[in-house]
């Protein structure tokens, strides 16, 4: 792994006990006071530290990266944590499944960092930072509030391991989600504007953050929401001197136009593979500008027509033979958003 980004230290004090009752996962949600001490300045722009950007939390690389951290990373990080002492998840188990046993199944199944799920634990109801069991039980039991409505909870759903599948399994829906329609059940997705619950306009660059904004639509800033997983997330990472999928750290594989198998081909953040045209082709849902990149070919937002919405295609020049890939034929294409405007670019070949 290369070294992080160099990143001012935020130290979290234990959390303080929540009263009885388990937690909804929404912008209500009661989370810990943590006590953050840190030489940046509150906004995230110390000398040396990233700034916060509330449309971009965890890049989707990092994010879906499943493979770097193998169950010893995640069970030395618990017994060797941050906080200058061992988490109890180092040694705890529900339902007979390890607390780093969970996680490593949850990150498998459904393709998501490990670090995501230490992250959410911390921010949620700081299990990380606990070094003995935190009491009431339902921070542990519940802790992402699966299973839980109007105080009551599914004794069924009680303990770590379900949690997490739970919370992985939320997370993979929104993203898969967004690969179909381009935005969440919730509107939330890449390059669409939404309106947080603490009333902040925000539009998402990339999938994971969308998806990050599904599960709570919260920015807030310096307290909570998604300032503090963006927080806690840069923390772990230095401390594990993570900077992303190795060889990710500009967006790597396929582009928009490039052929795709699935959407792990498609390196364009948010993209994904629209299997449906021949070969495959990356793509990304779009409502205005597409993404830019050192030495990738120029796209645009084309409009497919009947409110199937817009998706970025490459531009193409019909005047140059192999201008597109095989199967494809460059096309005016109608600008999305625009009665009237239009551009060349790379889509299927319409059969004769």
């Amino acid at each position: 792994m290369r070294a992080a980004r160099v990143f001012a230290w935020f130290v979290l004090a234990n959390a303080f006990a929540l009263g009885a009752g388990c937690k909804s996962t929404s912008a209500a949600n009661v989370r810990p006071q943590d006590d953050y001490v840190s030489n940046a300045n509150s906004d995230g722009t110390g000398d040396d530290a990233p700034q916060f950007d509330p449309s971009e939390i965890i890049l989707s690389a990092s994010f879906t990266d499943s493979t770097t951290f193998g169950a010893l990373d995640v069970q030395t990080f618990l017994e060797h944590s941050p906080y200058n002492h061992s988490s109890f998840l180092s040694t705890y188990q529900s339902n007979g499944v390890r607390a780093v046993d969970a996680i490593m199944s949850s990150a498998q199944t459904y393709g998501i960092n490990p670090l995501v799920f230490l992250t959410r634990a911390e921010v949620d109801q700081g299990l990380v930072a606990a070094q003995y069991y935190p009491f009431p039980p339902s921070r542990v039991e519940y802790v992402f509030g699966c299973g839980c409505s109007g105080g009551d909870c599914d004794p069924t759903e009680a303990g770590f391991d379900r949690q997490v599948d739970c919370l992985g399994r939320q997370l993979r829906e929104s993203l898969t989600e967004i690969a179909a329609g381009g935005s969440t059940a919730g509107g939330w997705g890449p390059a669409i504007g939404s309106t947080t619950l603490d009333g902040k306009s925000v539009t998402p660059q990339d999938d994971s953050t969308a998806a990050l904004y599904q599960y709570d639509p919260v920015v807030g800033f310096g307290s909570a929401g998604n300032w503090l997983v963006w927080n806690v997330f840069q923390n772990y990472s230095n401390f594990l001197t993570y900077d992303g999928p190795v060889g990710t750290s500009a967006p790597q594989g396929g582009w928009i136009g490039d052929a795709c198998t699935g959407d792990a081909n498609c390196g364009v953040p948010g993209g994904f593979c629209a299997t449906n045209f021949p070969g495959g082709m990356c793509t990304i849902p779009c409502t205005t500008d597409c993404p830019t990149g050192d030495d990738r070919p120029a796209s645009f937002c084309g409009d497919f027509g009947n409110g199937e919405g817009g998706y970025c295609l490459a531009v193409c020049n019909p005047g140059v033979t192999g201008s597109c890939r095989s199967g494809y034929d460059c096309k005016s294409i109608l600008i999305f958003g625009s009665t009237t405007d239009s551009q060349n670019g790379c889509t299927q070949k319409t059969a004769n």
